[in-house]
């Protein structure tokens, strides 16, 4: 009796699990919903670049010296003319003192060449010397004026490299980078100084050229420093590059800081946020929705595959240009592709 009973508790239960089995097979399969909504979304470009000064120069000497004394440090602010590196003057200031002595005698030597062409010229209407005498009286004059004068040149010159013994500020402004130290023998020609001129820096970008499209002069921007998260700063595009750097394809853009900014830095690395248009009711579609180009959308308890076209991704979401509209419902994630159009699906809350 007892192995009667067993047998039929164990078909009972073979049973269950068929139809267990059965009402699985039978039963839709589930999928999971998401109603789509508009939003508004502001559309912009973001990058990191480099703040750089309106204006960098690297400054050098004419002439070649031994440094003797460097007034200004990295990093100072400097007015316009301000001594920045000197170099030792003794020798030119010896050659001026020699022209000088030149000069001297070459302008005595032309008074009394003077003085002889007017006694000469004198005797000459009294007949008392020749023509050739008084042509080499002219000549000798005409000598000493021309030596007086390449030396007043000389000395001119010398004075102008005397000064350039010392490098000045073109402009007020600020010593970026010193790369010479006292001691050192500067060449002419050879970079000493790097120096910014005062005003707002601006900020260089090099975006992707896939960006271009939306870019324009003028168009609103906001710059944050790492060093300063909580400091944004307005800017505005104010050139953008009509030349594609063919080995990174990108493309440089410069912003000008629309608002004070002195915290930011010569080479301090930023990132910006250019926004491309006005913030508008946008139809977003989650990237996880997307198969093959392709959306599943549930009508009636029936899924259907839809072609979508979407543009870029903004934060995991694509804002829709076709294929769907608000208020219906795809299956987030995209189910298998096995599911076949028209068939019937359960919504799972």
């Amino acid at each position: 009796m007892k192995r009667i009973r067993a047998k039929w508790l164990w078909w009972l239960l073979l049973a269950a699990l068929l139809l267990a089995a059965l009402a699985w097979w039978l039963l839709p399969p589930a999928v999971t919903v998401l109603t789509l909504r508009s939003k508004e979304v502001q559309f912009s470009v973001v990058s990191t670049g480099r703040v750089e000064a309106q204006l960098e120069s690297t400054l050098s000497s004419t002439v070649t010296g031994r440094v003797v004394a460097t007034p200004v440090a990295a990093g100072d602010s400097v007015r316009a003319g301000q001594p920045l590196l000197r170099l030792e003057p003794d020798e030119l200031r010896a050659l001026q003192l020699q022209t000088e002595a030149q000069l001297a005698s070459a302008q005595a030597t032309l008074r009394e060449s003077e003085r002889q062409w007017q006694r000469q010229q004198q005797l000459f209407a009294q007949g008392f010397i020749s023509q050739a005498a008084l042509d080499s009286s002219r000549l000798s004059r005409d000598a000493a004026r021309q030596s007086v004068a390449q030396l007043q040149a000389l000395r001119q010159q010398n004075l102008v490299r005397l000064g350039q013994s010392e490098i000045r500020a073109p402009s007020d402004g600020v010593l970026l980078r010193r790369d010479v130290e006292i001691g050192d023998v500067l060449t002419a020609g050879k970079a000493a100084l790097l120096f910014a001129s005062a005003g707002q820096p601006r900020v260089l970008l090099e975006l992707d050229e896939r960006d271009v499209g939306q870019l324009a002069v003028g168009l609103a921007a906001a710059v944050l420093a790492d060093a300063f998260p909580q400091r944004p700063v307005a800017a505005r595009v104010s050139r953008v590059s009509p030349r594609v750097d063919q080995d990174s394809g990108t493309v440089e853009v410069e912003l000008q800081l629309t608002q004070p900014a002195g915290f930011l830095k010569s080479g301090m690395t930023v990132s910006a946020e250019i926004r491309t248009g006005a913030a508008r009711q946008t139809l977003l579609l989650p990237v996880a929705a997307v198969r093959d180009g392709r959306v599943a959308v549930v009508v009636d308890q029936h899924l259907f595959w839809r072609q979508v076209r979407t543009g870029m991704a903004v934060a995991g979401e694509l804002p829709v240009q076709a294929g769907v509209r608000a208020g219906e419902q795809v299956v987030l994630p995209a189910p298998a592709a096995s599911l076949r159009d028209g068939q019937r699906v359960r919504v799972q809350p």
